[in-house]
């Protein structure tokens, strides 16, 4: 039974490594100890690995402009291809176009590394570069065991990664498709393990240089057996600097190129999407100014419309009458009797 404090150790999760960003578009393939046919590696435009397994064995494979990684393989299912290798294309998703034997497979049936000259591809083997579909056949310097070329696109030298007295070093040849190498060039590496076990080798976009370092176990390493597991990595190496971009695990052989990548998608900013009828939020009705309206225009009145009608007239005048009749009947009866008074008394002063 396990105590509790071991147990909770067991069970509780690992968590999950972060996920590493490489090179965009960088591409190779490797094939690890004791399976058939080959991972297929490619590194899209935001820097994330993704693996499809390959039923070919693939090597020495380059990248062509149009986006397709051109290489031979040697063996489908883990058995000899007839009058192998042959030459196949393939998508960076993993879709495989047999093309058949290659032209000139005697001369390819050691070829170890490829570069990509245009639509053309470069192989080596051993001592010489061989051209599948126009370039020709060149005689390489006498060089250690190379295990890959890549083309700088920036000067079209031909570069590749080996050691040479103990220092690993960067090769670059001045090849020319009329003259052939014209130069070689050695620059040293001091941070990156001395060895000639470079498997795949490709010039990123920016200049750099993407080195697979391939290495395994080998037979009986393990827990328990004093050996170290040994397993293959990727570096990067600029400016005569190296540096370890993943550990790959146990690999046998590999092959790198560099393949052109979509730019992502541009942000764009986010739109809001009109509100349906049944969602759509009443509006508030906005406040109704009045209009303001100019006075009316007063109408020229004729002479005729100012003119009051007779039968008014006719009734002011009785209501004005009356009026005064009725202001003046008491001052005129007193009028009256005093004149009847005084004409009484001269009557008797006359008698």
């Amino acid at each position: 039974m396990l105590r509790p404090l071991a147990a909770a150790l067991l069970l509780a999760p690992t968590p999950a490594p972060s996920a590493t960003v490489l090179p965009p578009g960088l591409v190779w393939v490797d094939q690890a100890p004791g399976t058939t046919g080959s991972t297929l590696h490619a590194v899209d435009a935001q820097g994330q690995e993704q693996k499809t397994r390959i039923r070919y064995a693939l090597n020495a494979i380059a990248c062509t402009p149009d986006g397709l990684i051109t290489g031979l393989a040697t063996e489908l299912d883990g058995k000899r291809l007839p009058q192998a290798p042959h030459l196949v294309r393939v998508s960076t998703a993993g879709a495989v176009e047999d093309l058949g034997p290659a032209p000139d497979r005697a001369a390819l049936a050691k070829g170890y590394g490829a570069a990509a000259v245009g639509d053309h591809l470069l192989v080596s083997t051993g001592d010489r570069l061989v051209g599948i579909g126009g370039p020709g056949t060149y005689a390489l310097p006498e060089l250690p065991y190379t295990g890959d070329w890549a083309t700088d696109p920036r000067t079209g030298e031909l570069v590749s990664v080996l050691a040479v007295d103990d220092v690993a070093r960067v090769v670059r040849l001045r090849w020319d498709a009329g003259t052939g190498v014209s130069a070689v060039d050695l620059e040293p590496v001091p941070t990156l393990p001395p060895s000639s076990a470079y498997g795949g080798v490709a010039v990123l976009a920016d200049g750099s240089i993407a080195a697979i370092l391939n290495r395994d176990a080998g037979p009986g390493a393990g827990p328990r057996t004093g050996r170290k597991p040994m397993s293959s990595a990727l570096f990067r190496i600029t400016g005569g600097k190296a540096e370890q971009l993943a550990d790959l695990g146990a690999v046998t052989s590999s092959d790198a190129a560099t393949c052109p990548v979509q730019a992502p998608p541009a942000t764009t900013a986010p739109t809001t999407a009109a509100p349906t009828p049944s969602h759509r939020p009443t509006p508030k009705p906005k406040p109704v100014k009045a209009p303001i309206e100019s006075p009316a225009p007063i109408p020229s009145l004729s002479r005729a419309q100012h003119r009051i009608p007779e039968p008014v007239v006719l009734a002011a005048a009785l209501e004005t009458r009356h009026k005064v009749g009725t202001r003046y009947i008491p001052v005129a009866g007193a009028i009256m009797v005093a004149a009847v008074a005084v004409s009484r008394l001269v009557r008797r002063g006359r008698r």
